[in-house]
Protein backbone atom coordinates (compact mmCIF):
# COMPACT_ATOMS: atom_id res chain seq x y z
CA UNK A 1 0.00 0.00 0.00
CA UNK A 2 1.42 3.43 -0.92
CA UNK A 3 2.54 5.55 2.00
CA UNK A 4 0.44 8.62 2.82
CA UNK A 5 2.15 11.86 3.83
CA UNK A 6 0.66 15.08 5.19
CA UNK A 7 3.25 17.59 4.00
CA UNK A 8 2.08 20.19 6.51
CA UNK A 9 2.55 17.90 9.50
CA UNK A 10 5.61 15.93 8.39
CA UNK A 11 9.23 17.06 8.67
CA UNK A 12 12.22 15.48 6.96
CA UNK A 13 15.12 14.93 9.35
CA UNK A 14 18.46 14.72 7.54
CA UNK A 15 20.73 13.34 10.24
CA UNK A 16 24.48 13.14 10.85
CA UNK A 17 25.54 13.53 7.22
CA UNK A 18 28.76 15.11 8.50
CA UNK A 19 32.24 14.76 7.06
CA UNK A 20 33.73 12.99 10.09
CA UNK A 21 30.96 10.41 9.87
CA UNK A 22 30.67 9.75 6.13
CA UNK A 23 33.56 11.31 4.19
CA UNK A 24 36.23 8.90 2.87
CA UNK A 25 38.99 11.21 4.16
CA UNK A 26 37.75 10.99 7.78
CA UNK A 27 39.30 8.36 10.10
CA UNK A 28 36.05 7.59 11.93
CA UNK A 29 34.09 7.21 8.69
CA UNK A 30 36.69 4.73 7.47
CA UNK A 31 37.02 2.80 10.74
CA UNK A 32 33.27 2.44 11.26
CA UNK A 33 32.62 1.42 7.66
CA UNK A 34 30.26 4.35 7.08
CA UNK A 35 32.24 5.91 4.20
CA UNK A 36 32.35 2.60 2.32
CA UNK A 37 28.64 1.93 2.73
CA UNK A 38 27.63 5.49 1.83
CA UNK A 39 29.46 5.06 -1.45
CA UNK A 40 28.21 1.53 -2.14
CA UNK A 41 24.56 2.34 -1.40
CA UNK A 42 24.51 5.68 -3.23
CA UNK A 43 22.47 7.31 -0.50
CA UNK A 44 23.93 10.80 -0.93
CA UNK A 45 22.53 11.60 -4.41
CA UNK A 46 19.27 9.85 -3.52
CA UNK A 47 18.99 11.86 -0.29
CA UNK A 48 19.78 15.12 -2.11
CA UNK A 49 16.97 14.40 -4.57
CA UNK A 50 14.56 13.65 -1.73
CA UNK A 51 15.49 16.82 0.15
CA UNK A 52 14.88 18.94 -2.94
CA UNK A 53 11.49 17.28 -3.45
CA UNK A 54 10.56 17.94 0.18
CA UNK A 55 11.49 21.61 -0.17
CA UNK A 56 9.45 21.92 -3.36
CA UNK A 57 6.48 20.37 -1.56
CA UNK A 58 6.77 23.01 1.17
CA UNK A 59 7.84 20.55 3.86
CA UNK A 60 9.96 21.40 6.87
CA UNK A 61 13.54 20.20 6.33
CA UNK A 62 15.67 19.87 9.45
CA UNK A 63 19.37 19.01 9.45
CA UNK A 64 20.55 17.28 12.62
CA UNK A 65 24.23 17.58 13.55
CA UNK A 66 26.22 16.13 16.42
CA UNK A 67 29.05 18.16 17.93
CA UNK A 68 31.32 17.28 20.83
CA UNK A 69 32.07 20.69 22.26
CA UNK A 70 33.33 21.63 25.73
CA UNK A 71 29.78 21.71 27.11
CA UNK A 72 28.83 18.24 25.85
CA UNK A 73 28.14 15.36 28.20
CA UNK A 74 31.16 13.19 29.09
CA UNK A 75 32.00 10.72 26.34
CA UNK A 76 31.37 7.09 27.34
CA UNK A 77 34.52 4.98 27.41
CA UNK A 78 32.92 1.57 26.96
CA UNK A 79 31.75 0.25 23.61
CA UNK A 80 33.61 -0.20 20.33
CA UNK A 81 32.10 2.90 18.73
CA UNK A 82 33.28 5.21 21.50
CA UNK A 83 36.74 3.66 21.41
CA UNK A 84 36.84 4.40 17.67
CA UNK A 85 35.84 8.00 18.35
CA UNK A 86 38.82 8.46 20.65
CA UNK A 87 41.33 6.63 18.47
CA UNK A 88 41.21 8.93 15.44
CA UNK A 89 41.94 12.19 17.23
CA UNK A 90 39.43 15.02 17.82
CA UNK A 91 36.16 14.24 16.09
CA UNK A 92 33.06 16.34 15.35
CA UNK A 93 34.55 19.43 16.94
CA UNK A 94 32.44 22.57 16.43
CA UNK A 95 33.74 24.80 13.64
CA UNK A 96 35.90 22.12 11.98
CA UNK A 97 35.64 20.55 8.52
CA UNK A 98 34.78 17.24 10.14
CA UNK A 99 31.70 18.65 11.85
CA UNK A 100 30.36 20.24 8.66
CA UNK A 101 27.50 18.66 6.74
CA UNK A 102 28.67 16.99 3.53
CA UNK A 103 28.39 19.29 0.52
CA UNK A 104 26.08 16.91 -1.36
CA UNK A 105 23.30 17.26 1.22
CA UNK A 106 24.18 20.65 2.71
CA UNK A 107 21.43 22.91 4.09
CA UNK A 108 19.71 25.33 1.73
CA UNK A 109 17.82 28.56 2.46
CA UNK A 110 14.71 27.84 4.48
CA UNK A 111 16.10 24.68 6.08
CA UNK A 112 16.64 24.50 9.82
CA UNK A 113 19.69 23.16 11.68
CA UNK A 114 19.44 21.39 15.03
CA UNK A 115 22.55 20.50 17.01
CA UNK A 116 22.56 17.53 19.37
CA UNK A 117 25.12 16.17 21.81
CA UNK A 118 24.89 12.40 21.47
CA UNK A 119 23.22 9.67 19.38
CA UNK A 120 19.49 10.47 19.39
CA UNK A 121 18.50 13.69 17.62
CA UNK A 122 16.52 14.64 20.72
CA UNK A 123 19.45 14.49 23.16
CA UNK A 124 20.90 17.87 24.08
CA UNK A 125 18.94 19.57 21.29
CA UNK A 126 15.85 21.74 20.80
CA UNK A 127 14.36 19.35 18.24
CA UNK A 128 11.19 18.67 20.22
CA UNK A 129 10.59 22.41 20.53
CA UNK A 130 11.18 22.98 16.79
CA UNK A 131 8.77 20.19 15.83
CA UNK A 132 6.03 21.37 18.17
CA UNK A 133 6.45 24.99 17.05
CA UNK A 134 5.87 23.94 13.46
CA UNK A 135 2.92 21.66 14.18
CA UNK A 136 4.84 18.54 13.22
CA UNK A 137 3.39 15.17 14.21
CA UNK A 138 5.36 12.91 11.85
CA UNK A 139 9.09 12.71 11.13
CA UNK A 140 10.67 11.12 8.06
CA UNK A 141 14.29 10.17 8.64
CA UNK A 142 17.34 9.89 6.42
CA UNK A 143 20.98 9.71 7.50
CA UNK A 144 23.87 7.71 8.91
CA UNK A 145 23.84 5.41 10.67
CA UNK A 146 20.79 3.18 10.72
CA UNK A 147 22.08 1.58 13.92
CA UNK A 148 22.86 4.87 15.66
CA UNK A 149 21.03 8.12 14.93
CA UNK A 150 18.14 6.56 12.99
CA UNK A 151 17.34 3.85 15.50
CA UNK A 152 18.10 6.07 18.51
CA UNK A 153 15.95 8.93 17.24
CA UNK A 154 13.09 6.57 16.43
CA UNK A 155 13.03 5.23 19.99
CA UNK A 156 13.09 8.77 21.41
CA UNK A 157 10.43 9.98 18.98
CA UNK A 158 7.90 7.24 19.69
CA UNK A 159 8.39 7.77 23.42
CA UNK A 160 7.39 11.40 22.81
CA UNK A 161 4.38 10.48 20.68
CA UNK A 162 5.71 11.25 17.19
CA UNK A 163 4.91 9.08 14.19
CA UNK A 164 8.04 7.86 12.43
CA UNK A 165 8.94 7.08 8.84
CA UNK A 166 12.31 5.63 7.87
CA UNK A 167 13.30 6.05 4.23
CA UNK A 168 15.30 2.86 4.09
CA UNK A 169 17.31 3.53 0.93
CA UNK A 170 18.45 6.89 2.31
CA UNK A 171 20.00 5.39 5.45
CA UNK A 172 22.90 3.00 5.92
CA UNK A 173 25.09 1.53 8.64
CA UNK A 174 28.68 0.31 8.81
CA UNK A 175 27.69 -2.85 6.97
CA UNK A 176 24.70 -4.20 5.09
CA UNK A 177 24.20 -6.77 7.85
CA UNK A 178 24.03 -4.09 10.55
CA UNK A 179 21.61 -2.00 8.50
CA UNK A 180 19.37 -4.99 7.79
CA UNK A 181 19.37 -6.01 11.45
CA UNK A 182 18.19 -2.58 12.59
CA UNK A 183 15.51 -2.46 9.92
CA UNK A 184 14.23 -5.96 10.64
CA UNK A 185 14.42 -6.09 14.44
CA UNK A 186 13.21 -2.70 15.63
CA UNK A 187 12.49 -0.16 12.92
CA UNK A 188 9.95 -2.29 11.08
CA UNK A 189 7.90 -2.36 14.30
CA UNK A 190 8.37 1.27 15.36
CA UNK A 191 8.15 3.13 12.05
CA UNK A 192 6.66 2.95 8.58
CA UNK A 193 9.32 2.01 6.05
CA UNK A 194 9.43 3.24 2.47
CA UNK A 195 11.83 3.94 -0.39
CA UNK A 196 12.82 7.42 -1.56
CA UNK A 197 10.82 7.16 -4.78
CA UNK A 198 7.71 6.15 -2.86
CA UNK A 199 8.11 9.08 -0.46
CA UNK A 200 8.66 11.56 -3.29
CA UNK A 201 5.60 10.28 -5.14
CA UNK A 202 3.50 10.65 -1.99
CA UNK A 203 4.48 14.28 -1.39
CA UNK A 204 4.03 15.31 -5.02
CA UNK A 205 0.33 14.38 -5.13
Amino acid sequence: MPIEIDVKKTAVLSMDFQNDIIHPDAPLAQAAGFAKMVQETGILPRSAKLLDAARQAGMKVIHVMVEFGPDAAPMPTRGAFFRMLGAGGPTLVPGTWGAQIHDDVAPKPGDEIVKKSMISAFVGSNLDEVLKKNGITDIAMIGVATTFVVEGTTWSAVDKGYNCIVIEDCVCAGSKEAHDAAIQTSLTYLADLCKADEFIAAIQK
